[in-house]
Order: C-alpha cells, then structure tokens, then sequence
C-alpha cells in the first residue's frame, strides 16, 4: 500500500514539474492540457499578423522590465504579480514561453520572461525549443485571433537568490566566476557599444557568447554539448555562486537560463542593469584588451 501511495505522489509530482525546455512534439501532446498556459513573447503586431500557437497569450518584454535612467529592470512585485494573473497563471499552472525568433533580441525575450517569473517565486516554466519556426515546421497550424484567459490567482513571492544588483557585483569582484554574455569584441573591448560610455568588460568575468548555446536552426544544443562547454572547457563549478551580465538583461538571461535552468546551476544570479548600468559609472573598474 506504501509503494503504491509512493508511486501515485511520484507520478503527481513528475506530471506537474516542467522541464526548463520542451519540444514542439511534447507542446503538440499536450497542446490542451486544462493547467497549461502558453505566453508568447513577441511584439502585439506579429502575435496578430502573423500568428500564433494555438491558445497562446501574448505579453510584450515591456510588460517584464521597464527603464530606470540609463537601464531598465525587471518590474516590481505587484506589476509581475497582475501581468502573471491576467495570463492565467495560478500556483499549479504550467508555463510554456516562446518567442518568434525574428532577430537576437526576439529570441531572448522567452528567457528574460522564464527568469523574471522565478525572480517572484514561479518555477513552474519551460521554453519552447526553435520557438515558432519549430512549430510551424513541425505542426504548421497557427491561430491570429487573440486569446484571453480565465484570471490566474497568482501570488508574488520575490527570490533574491537568481538577482544580483551593483552593490551585490562590487562586493564579489574576483570573489566568483562572472560570465559576459555579449560579443567577444565588446567584452575585449575593441569596439564601443554606442549605448555605453566606456568599453572592456567587468574585472574578472568570462567571455560567453549567449550564441554559442545554439544550433544554427535555433534549437538549444544538447545537454551534454553545453556541459562540455560551460563546465568542462570553462572550468564554472554547478556547485558555486556565479554571476551573469551582458550589455542591459536580454542576452544574460540566456546564459543564465542555460546554467541555471539546464545544467543546475542553483547559484547562478542574473546582473538585471548589467553594462548600461556598470560602464556608464566612474565608479566602477573596467579591464580591456584582456581575456579573462
């Protein structure tokens, strides 16, 4: 009678927790699923003009971040809160986010969205593999009215541990790993990003191209590729703290996805003001022309 209440109590907790990433054939099994909520995170005028995943909502970036002079940040508790309900989203639901990968800053969308929901307590997340190219090659079957859910119930918990905010990033400077998400020649710094006032990257941080975690067709490379990568060519410990940064959020919460979400980084912590905030200080110490 106990193995049998064991096995019940397993199989309920193995139907409720998401996989970080699910394929368009999984979506496509459990399309219907009454506890399943869809986001799609691309702008209003593709979700309608050109479609979208059956039953999916759609909820812009802008609805996630907002800016705060020079950076923008993750919105607060009780705007993530009302965003997450008028989704759909309750406790038990299960979240599926996708972007349709029209350009770089589209595809990182999904994994800035999947972050700022666990930034309030909601784990219960999963990015759809290749995004709506996968699915319109797989399935083919697009939906353009929009769709409206039943109000979700629910309630913002904020967890401290996946943020890191400058003070957080000053106090651990050669303290831990840090991960640079942008393009190696902005991280050298041999070339200035215009939206920044100084170039080089963060003293003792490491060079990883969001790109690198992706195949060609937009599909997320294999576990095991991206454990050779990460841990055993960059030599990061799953088991230590590690911060991650970019240029302003978007291609950090990639890598913080991949380490966080994927490979068990428990510790990773996302830098939400990264670059915008840190190089456009006099305060702050910036190394160039140095691989770290």
């Amino acid at each position: 009678m106990l193995k049998k209440v064991l096995l019940i109590a397993l199989t309920a907790i193995a139907m409720w927790a998401m996989e970080p990433l699910v394929s368009v054939e999984w979506l496509r099994a459990h399309l219907h699923d009454r506890d399943l909520v869809i986001v799609d995170a691309s702008d209003e005028k593709f979700y309608e003009r050109e479609g979208h995943i059956p039953g999916a909502v759609q909820s812009d970036i802008g609805k996630w971040r907002q800016m705060h002079g020079r950076y923008a940040l993750v919105r607060d508790a009780e705007a993530i809160q009302k965003e997450m309900r008028r989704l759909g989203i309750s406790k038990s639901t299960k979240v599926i986010v996708y972007s349709h990968h029209r350009n770089g800053k589209d595809m990182l969308k999904p994994s800035y969205i999947i972050w700022a929901m666990q930034r309030y307590g909601f784990k219960n997340s999963a990015l759809l593999d290749g995004g709506l190219p996968a699915w319109r090659k797989a399935v083919g079957v697009l939906q353009k009215s929009r769709v409206i859910n039943k109000p979700g119930n629910f309630t913002a918990a904020p967890d401290e541990t996946v943020v890191a905010d400058l003070s957080f990033v000053k106090r651990h400077l050669h303290k831990m790993r840090m991960l640079d998400a942008r393009p190696p020649i902005f991280y050298f710094g041999a070339k200035k990003q215009p939206v920044l006032d100084r170039t080089g990257h963060i003293p003792g941080a490491t060079s990883y191209l969001w790109r690198y975690s992706f195949n060609d067709d937009g599909t997320i490379k294999p576990i095991a590729t991206l454990r050779s990568m990460l841990i055993g060519g960059l030599k990061l410990d799953p088991n230590q703290e590690l911060v991650t940064y970019c240029t302003g959020g978007l291609e950090t919460s990639m890598n913080w996805f991949v380490l966080h979400r994927m490979l068990g980084f428990s510790k990773a912590r996302l830098y939400d003001a990264s670059m915008k905030e840190w190089a456009n200080r006099k305060d702050t110490p910036m190394v160039r022309y140095r691989w770290e």
